[in-house]
């Protein structure tokens, strides 16, 4: 009877595996990528499976887990920060974008949802004109690129999700951008095959489905710059503007677009095989750069899932992908990348004591803010004990 039961178990998930489905998982795993002939160096040693070992500048501590919470229950998924005159922007899951003096007092909305949620999507990245602070850039997912010109309290719409122009297709989940001295902005789409509502499908699908946009404010033209981005994410901009740091968040990298030199138009990767999956890249005090992880690869689950694509496949058809991410540790992560992509620092709540999960940090000089997709309040801690690099 036994033998019976796991045999029809077996051929009903034959069965199921085999009924089309959009979602294609692909297998692969998270490894050094070449660059010009050579591996990427790291100072932390991996496995013999590829997986990150958490010693030397991964060494688990608790620094996050000692850091505090604000605006506790009064803002929700505070994805993205930008700063400057003593004001903190950031954008909330219910679609407000709202902002706080660098004290942490009582905040403002600057914008309310115009939109449902289900249609206009939520704002993920925020930057600041690198030489005009009253310009203020925010990625709304499905909605479009916006410019709030802080001065005069107005909005602008520079890339329509739903009708970018130039014959590209709708965006679907506009993501991070860079705008440069010049008033042009490159920006991320995650995906042209998955929605807002569906960014874990995107993630967990592990195809090549995103893209990187030039916006030339001289034309009001959008160019595709790259194709075929695993999960493109996180932006941020070199020193003199050299080159572009975008993050491949489901191959777990950090890669690098040239804007200038012998090298203008070509990519390599900066940092590969990190720890977990990257989000926003962010300036450090120390001139090197913040990667929040999403998810970190510390009890093997994330590797075991990717090297897997039935597992995925299963899980998504059974609508059981939301239980399988749940088996990823809640283990709240940053790392500090070096000007090369170096790992030299990293910082934890190894039991999400105090957050689960972090999307962006904001660095203060005296203090990081940590923001969430999800979370309803922004961490923050002080940088007193968090000095040492590696």
């Amino acid at each position: 009877m036994l033998k019976y039961v796991a045999a029809s178990f077996i051929v009903a998930v034959g069965i199921l595996l085999a009924l089309p489905t959009p979602f294609d998982p692909v297998a692969f795993r998270y490894a050094y990528i070449t660059r010009r002939g050579t591996r990427i160096i790291s100072e932390y040693s991996f496995s013999t499976d590829g997986t990150p070992e958490f010693t030397g500048p991964l060494t688990v501590n608790e620094h996050i887990a000692k850091a505090r919470r604000v605006f506790e229950d009064a803002v929700q998924g505070p994805e993205s920060f930008a700063a400057a005159n003593g004001y903190v922007y950031t954008g909330l899951k219910d679609g407000r974008i709202i902002r706080f003096d660098v004290e942490l007092s009582d905040f403002e909305t600057l914008l309310e949802p115009t939109c449902a949620i289900n249609e206009c999507g939520r704002p993920l990245g925020l930057k600041l004109h690198p030489r005009d602070v009253d310009k203020l850039y925010v990625a709304y997912s499905r909605k479009g690129l916006l410019l709030y010109h802080i001065d005069t309290k107005q909005w602008e719409t520079l890339v329509d999700c739903r009708h970018p122009g130039n014959g590209i297709p709708p965006l679907m989940i506009l993501n991070d951008m860079v705008p440069l001295s010049n008033d042009s902005v490159f920006f991320t789409d995650m995906s042209n095959k998955y929605g807002f509502h569906e960014v874990e499908e995107e993630v967990v699908e592990g195809r090549p489905h995103g893209r990187l946009f030039h916006y030339n404010p001289n034309d009001k033209t959008l160019h595709v710059v790259l194709e075929s981005l695993h999960s493109p994410n996180g932006m941020a901009v070199g020193p003199d503007e050299q080159y572009l740091l975008f993050a491949e968040t489901s191959r777990a990298r950090v890669t690098r677009y040239y804007l200038k030199g012998s090298e203008a138009g070509t990519v390599d990767i900066f940092a590969d095989n990190l720890p977990g999956l990257p989000d926003n890249i962010t300036p450090s005090s120390g001139g090197g750069y913040w990667v929040a992880l999403g998810a970190v690869r510390d009890n093997g689950v994330l590797d075991m899932m990717v090297e897997r694509p039935w597992l995925r496949l299963l899980g998504f058809k059974l609508k059981l992908m939301h239980f399988l991410m749940k088996l990823i540790q809640k283990h709240a992560m940053i790392i500090e990348l070096d000007s090369s992509g170096r790992i030299v620092r990293s910082l934890h709540d190894p039991k999400g004591l105090v957050t689960t999960s972090v999307s962006s940090v904001l660095d203060l000089g005296d203090k990081l803010l940590l923001g969430s997709y999800f979370a309803p309040y922004i961490v923050t801690t002080t940088m007193e004990v968090d000095q040492t690099r590696e």
